[in-house]
């Protein structure tokens, strides 16, 4: 709600519809009474704006009758506009079976929002009209989804795959054509729409790497490939380079003979290894892949390309203490423990290893996560660590100066910011409280170049901040959690800026991050059991769907609630009709 400077914020008046009662809890939510269960609307949050800042404005609801409320605003600036913003829009995402978003992209055109993932449910939401409106078989199908900014609309949904399993990993909008381009894991031989693909037929292994395009309505399937040998081979990171056009994608694989290695950085692979393959946006010819790795164990998580220089960076996790180029690297030595993170600089031909360098401590480091900052042009990375001797700039084992300078238990995030040359490592943190803590993804705010990350967390000590959309753990048992949780990081790592959970009482995971290019908005994405997560009323699919669904949420920068405009409508988790009206202060 937006109020005038010197409006009354008291005359808004908000009606549900459908409502039996109204009650205020300790904690300033509003409690909606309906035949079916009782409903929740989060605590208000308000602010004015003074010089680009955000003022916090004190504000609560007030109850009019039994389904009507309004708002009560104290110590306002009489001469600034108030804003009134009570309502977090999460929206449920599944059918019946299991569903998880792994992936999430915003088209910065129109706003909206695409998600990817897999799914067991045979009714999973709006695949009618979609490019694959049926289920195709095996213990799992791919899934692709477009909801609109305000997560109340699913628009188009499509399915995925073969008669066999397929998972997609990742997800990439093409900026000029707003094609969508999906990744991932098949089993299937019969991949929809392969025919006139770099590679028609799957390879043989046990499983393959696949790269779909499909136009942005999700209504056609314009063109697959496999991308795989006769080992086991999967795709889990995409990209596309803002000034070709051209694909690129990162697998894991142990299979010896890949598309076009000849003349790549690495013409051979020395066991599991990376693959990373440029392809054209028709996915019709391989330009150039290449390996990389060592002669242990190497997988492949996440990959960028610099929005000035074009070239790629790739991460991921190795056990191999001859990595390729790691010579002059911020960090020259393996760390020791099952696995280190690694960092890689590539040429954008694909021909040149430019430098690579280990990240991780004497336990076991694992990297999920990449992102470049559009300023600076410094790489940030992310992940999780059992280390409690990450480093930092001079390679010691601690990380003095970071927001978190020690490991507090078990499995923590770190998030590290490295130069462009992966030559220094600039500063490094851990995040995390006494329990397992697993950063999932990472993306940098457009505007203030602050640091985001999400993932999961079995702390229930987690480090959080005030203010937020949800302070502590949504399970109800006190000496357990299993959230998801979102983080905000200023550029240099030295502080947190604002940390919130974000779960019910079940189970809950946060997978994929962007932000909104225009908005700043913030939207997570990731699975869910929870019957309860929060503030689903008004979204797309307001109800949950059964054994586990996928979730989309969006947040303001400051992880304090949505900016969500469309709050017209709202109904509960059970269909019962409960719908919110309103009177906007002019």
């Amino acid at each position: 709600f937006y109020v005038k400077p010197g409006a009354d914020p008291s005359k808004i008046q908000v009606q549900l519809n459908g409502a039996k009662g109204l009650k205020l809890s300790k904690d300033g939510e509003i409690i909606i009474q309906t035949d079916l269960g009782d409903l929740k609307l989060s605590k208000p949050v308000a602010w004015q704006e003074k010089d680009g800042k955000k003022l916090p404005v004190e504000v609560s609801y007030k109850l009019i009758d039994k389904n009507r409320y309004s708002f009560s605003v104290a110590k306002a600036d009489p001469g600034l506009p108030v804003v009134i913003d009570p309502i977090l829009q999460s929206t449920y995402l599944g059918g019946s079976g299991i569903d998880d978003i792994n992936a999430l992209a915003i088209y910065p055109k129109t706003g909206d929002i695409y998600v990817a993932g897999s799914t067991m449910s045979l009714d999973f939401p709006k695949t009618s009209g979609g490019a694959q409106s049926y289920y195709g078989g095996g213990g799992r199908d791919g899934f692709v989804a477009r909801l609109n900014s305000d997560l109340t609309k699913i628009i188009q949904s499509t399915y995925l795959g073969g008669s066999g399993t397929d998972v997609v990993n990742t997800l990439a909008i093409h900026p000029k054509t707003g094609d969508v381009y999906v990744a991932g894991q098949t089993y299937s031989t019969d991949i929809p729409n392969t025919d006139g693909g770099v590679q028609r037929r799957h390879g043989g292994g046990d499983s393959d790497g696949f790269i779909s395009r499909l136009n942005s309505g999700l209504t056609q399937i314009i063109q697959s490939t496999y991308l795989g040998g006769s080992g086991v081979d999967l795709a889990d990171a995409l990209a596309i380079h803002p000034k070709t056009g051209d694909v690129y994608v990162a697998e894991t694989t142990n299979s010896t003979y890949l598309p076009r290695t000849t003349g790549g950085a690495q013409e051979r692979n020395r066991g599991y290894d990376v693959y990373i393959a440029r392809l054209n946006p028709d996915l019709t010819q391989v330009v150039q892949s290449t390996y990389l790795g060592g002669s242990g164990g190497d997988s492949a998580e996440t990959l960028a390309i610099h929005p000035k220089t074009g070239d790629i960076y790739v991460a991921g996790q190795t056990s191999s203490y001859n990595f390729p180029k790691i010579a002059y690297g911020a960090q020259v030595s393996y760390g020791g423990g099952d696995s280190d993170a690694f960092i890689s600089r590539l040429n954008s031909d694909l021909t040149q290893i430019i430098q690579s360098t280990y990240f991780g401590g004497s336990g076991t480091d694992w990297c999920i996560s990449l992102a470049i900052h559009p300023k600076t042009g410094d790489i940030y990375v992310a992940g999780y660590t059992n280390s409690t001797n990450l480093p930092n700039s001079t390679i010691l084992p601690n990380i003095t100066g970071g927001a978190q300078e020690s490991n507090r238990g078990h499995d923590d995030v770190y998030v590290a910011r490295l130069n462009s040359d992966l030559t220094q490592i600039i500063q490094s943190t851990y995040l995390g409280g006494s329990g397992n803590d697993w950063c999932k993804d990472l993306a940098i705010h457009p505007k203030t170049g602050d640091v985001y990350v999400a993932g999961v967390t079995f702390s229930t000590n987690f480090p959080t901040t005030t203010g937020v959309v949800q302070g502590s753990c949504g399970d109800k048992a006190e000496e357990f959690c299993h959230d998801a949780f979102i983080s905000r990081l200023n550029p240099d790592l030295t502080q947190i800026i604002q940390s919130t959970y974000l779960g019910g009482d079940g189970e809950d995971s946060a997978e994929a991050l962007a932000i909104h290019p225009k908005t700043g908005d913030i939207y997570a994405a990731g699975h869910t059991d929870s019957a309860d997560f929060p503030k689903t009323t008004g979204g797309a699919q307001a109800s949950y769907g059964g054994s586990e669904d996928g979730f989309v949420a969006r947040l303001t920068a400051d992880l304090a609630a949505s900016s969500s405009s469309d709050k017209k409508t709202k109904q509960n988790p059970s269909n019962s009709k409960v719908r919110q009206s309103k009177k906007k202060q002019q």
